[in-house]
């Protein structure tokens, strides 16, 4: 039996569950399809191998790696978040023994620093480090990436999860661009976000779920929205939920305690909680900064939610304008209120996107829309 091999920097356990969860539906999607998958978490602390839903985990540090490709053959090997520690063992094969490799870039590992400026605005010390990594971590990653992208060395893909965050962030980055690539997202899955058909009333409903552990998650433009929004006749029919965690909560949600008919929740939600949260509201309040596709707010459509968001990274892929959503341009809150009043005015209009947005967001990135391209990525085509 032909095995593969995928290699990432964090997978879920019975204790972690939501650590890279998406990468876990894969594999279970890949072993339902027939593949034999093994799954290494690279790691510099000795831990012991773990078992989730029917999946084994090995945790190695990079030589280990290199020692267990050397006593497995395996067909492909498969890389989430990497760099040259994961690929070490590759590199440490003769060129005759080594797998294919499928590479996925997600965002932070295949972009240059700066695209997030704005997280270290406010904070020197953080400016400072960051600048100190820009000629030793983010140069030897840049310099990685470009290395397996251009050499003949390697039988190797490359899969970006949108077509505007390889050309907007990845392509800059690296400087060049892989012979063999493919556009293939993230997985909505519509099994975990149903469609729930909703009501005009639905519409009044608004909700947020997003970290506050930085700037590029634009929760002080969700607080803007609901400041100026409050001076509309309609604002006490809206009702407001925002839930979420992180060093930024307490700052950006302080103005809003004030009003009535905003609830702010203080805490992570667990992802299986998400789905009840999406039932019980009718608008996504999703502001952006930096994306390279928009998962959560993915996640949303599905559910049936409208987002209101903006037209940055990857989410004009994803969000229709007026069709499946509401794309503000950057940083403009102005233009999310016109948006939203839009849809406040327009019910008929609003019930017709929440159906829209979930067929959509389905049709591009569901599961088996994903799984059947990435099995073909895998498993043919390889030269």
């Amino acid at each position: 039996m032909q095995k593969y091999l995928l290699v990432c920097n964090a997978y879920p356990t019975i204790e972690k569950v939501y650590a890279n969860g998406f990468l876990h539906r894969r594999v279970k999607s890949y072993q339902k399809a027939g593949l034999h998958v093994d799954v290494i978490v690279i790691t510099t602390k000795v831990l012991k191998d773990k078992f989730y839903d029917g999946v084994h985990i090995k945790y190695m540090d990079e030589y280990q790696i290199a020692s267990h490709l050397k006593d497995n053959r395996y067909e492909t090997a498969m890389f989430h978040f990497i760099n040259a520690k994961m690929f070490h063992g590759v590199k440490e094969l003769p060129k005759a023994k080594r797998p294919n490799i499928v590479v996925w870039l997600h965002g932070f590992e295949a972009e240059a620093w700066h695209r997030r400026y704005y997280n270290f605005l406010d904070d020197i010390k953080k400016l400072d480090a960051q600048l100190e990594r820009k000629d030793t971590v983010f140069e030897t990653q840049r310099e990685f990436l470009r290395e397996i992208m251009t050499s003949d060395e390697y039988n190797i893909k490359f899969v970006y999860v949108s077509k505007e965050f390889k050309e907007l962030y990845a392509d800059p980055y690296t400087g060049v661009v892989p012979e063999h690539f493919y556009i293939i997202p993230n997985i909505v899955d519509g099994g975990l976000f149903p469609y729930r058909e909703k009501g005009k009333r639905d519409r009044l409903n608004i909700c947020s779920i997003r970290p506050y552990t930085a700037r590029n998650y634009a929760n002080d433009l969700t607080a803007d929205f609901i400041r100026k929004i409050s001076k509309k006749r309609y604002f006490r029919k809206l009702t407001f939920n925002l839930y979420g965690d992180g060093p930024l909560f307490d700052s950006v949600t302080q103005p809003l305690k004030k009003y009535e008919n905003v609830h702010l929740h203080k805490r992570f939600v667990p992802q299986n909680e998400i789905p009840d949260i999406h039932r019980e509201h009718g608008v996504f309040l999703g502001p952006s900064r930096h994306d390279s596709q928009g998962v959560s707010i993915g996640e949303a459509m599905s559910s049936g939610l409208v987002p209101v968001t903006n037209a940055i990274g990857g989410i004009p892929e994803f969000v229709e304008h007026e069709k499946t959503g509401m794309l503000a341009s950057r940083d403009n809150v102005d233009e999310m209120i016109a948006q939203y009043d839009q849809l406040y005015k327009n019910p008929k209009q609003y019930l017709e996107m929440s159906r829209a947005a979930s067929e959509s967001i389905q049709q591009q990135a569901g599961v088996d829309t994903v799984i059947k391209k990435e099995l073909e990525v895998i498993t043919s085509g390889w030269s």
